[in-house]
């Protein structure tokens, strides 16, 4: 019989789906067997169930796995850390966000965010005790943890964030998918959305020929849905305020000619990875980790955010090298975020 891998989602956060989803296949592909434990919320995504069993609520925790690996964080995750830590389970932690709390974090995301932040933080520092080694997505959230958390647990190590492959067919077909300037996942101003609604206004003001698209499981914001030139203009596609499945969220990437990337902080994008996945560039911030993921003339672009004429002539150069960006998008992706390219690394951490 083989040997369990138990893979941990106790607060429901739909960007997690893809990890969860990668990292079964990932342990699966090693001969493990994945199961899931998971925040009820997520059973009305199939797709989850057709890649491991899930445990029914009425299961209890017992000294099956050989490795438990948490994927985000919840209230829930010390208590069941230190159950599975009795029986001799493994625990590691995907730690996404790492502690960076500053001025401008307090200014980007306003004190409301910021207080709930630390709150969070707070609790999940016991995990990060709890936890056998530690997992950050990028060498630049590696080296804020190293600053700011590693007193908690040293034991922690670069993965990029895992994702399957859901691009099925070939680029030139995918190319001829591709007409909109895409924001796709919350809006928020840490993302820069503020500037990005700016940029659309600029565009629509000055006639530039560009199509929009704003993808959310949030709920448009007054600013989009209140702005008489933006809520008003055919130039702009909104899909927001339900949970999107992921072969919509899917076809949002594979219809963008680049996606908006342009944060004013990121550990690490989970937009990124996806955009690469359906050959779409990026127009990005030179802030956190886009410098180690991004290559100028190759899988995207840097732009600054208050320069909205230089942001529509890098849409248009997507336009014309779209094919060639979008070969290379795909090879970054599955040499860097396709779970089948760390698979080594994988085995070592479960050994």
């Amino acid at each position: 019989m083989s040997e369990k891998i138990l893979l941990i989602s106790l607060r429901i956060n739909p960007a997690f789906i893809q990890h969860l989803i990668a990292y079964a296949k990932a342990v699966q592909a090693l001969g493990y067997e994945a199961e899931f434990l998971l925040d009820p919320a997520y059973s009305c995504l199939p797709e989850l169930r057709q890649a491991a069993r899930i445990l029914q609520p009425e299961e209890h925790l017992e000294a099956n796995w050989r490795c438990a690996i948490f994927m985000n964080p919840s209230l829930q995750n010390l208590k069941t850390a230190r159950q599975l830590k009795r029986f001799g389970t493994r625990i590691l932690y995907v730690f996404h966000e790492p502690w960076q709390l500053t001025w401008r974090y307090i200014k980007d995301e306003g004190l409301k965010a910021s207080i709930v932040a630390a709150l969070a933080h707070r609790f999940t520092v016991p995990v990060l005790q709890a936890a056998d080694h530690v997992l950050l997505p990028s060498q630049y959230a590696l080296q804020v943890y190293r600053a700011k958390d590693a007193r908690h647990n040293a034991n922690a190590s670069y993965l990029p964030l895992l994702y399957d492959d859901d691009f099925r067919g070939d680029l030139p077909a995918l190319n001829s998918q591709k007409k909109y300037f895409s924001y796709i996942g919350k809006p928020c101003r840490a993302h820069g959305f503020d500037q990005f609604l700016a940029l659309i206004r600029h565009a629509i003001r000055t006639n530039a020929d560009i199509r929009f698209l704003i993808a959310s499981r949030q709920p448009a914001p007054p600013a989009l849905l209140q702005d008489p030139v933006l809520c008003r203009s055919d130039r702009v596609k909104v899909q927001c305020g339900r949970l999107l499945s992921t072969d919509e969220i899917n076809r949002c990437y594979a219809t963008s000619v680049c996606v908006w990337n342009v944060y004013r902080r990121s550990t690490q994008s989970g937009v990124l990875p996806r955009a690469l996945m359906f050959g779409a560039p990026t127009v990005c911030s030179r802030s956190g980790s886009f410098l180690e993921f991004v290559r100028s003339g190759e899988n995207g672009e840097f732009v600054s955010p208050d320069d909205p004429v230089g942001i529509i002539q890098v849409y248009q150069q997507f336009q014309a090298r779209i094919s060639n960006y979008a070969a290379q998008c795909r090879l970054d992706f599955t040499s860097t975020f396709y779970y089948k390219a760390h698979l080594g690394q994988v085995a070592a951490l479960l050994a």
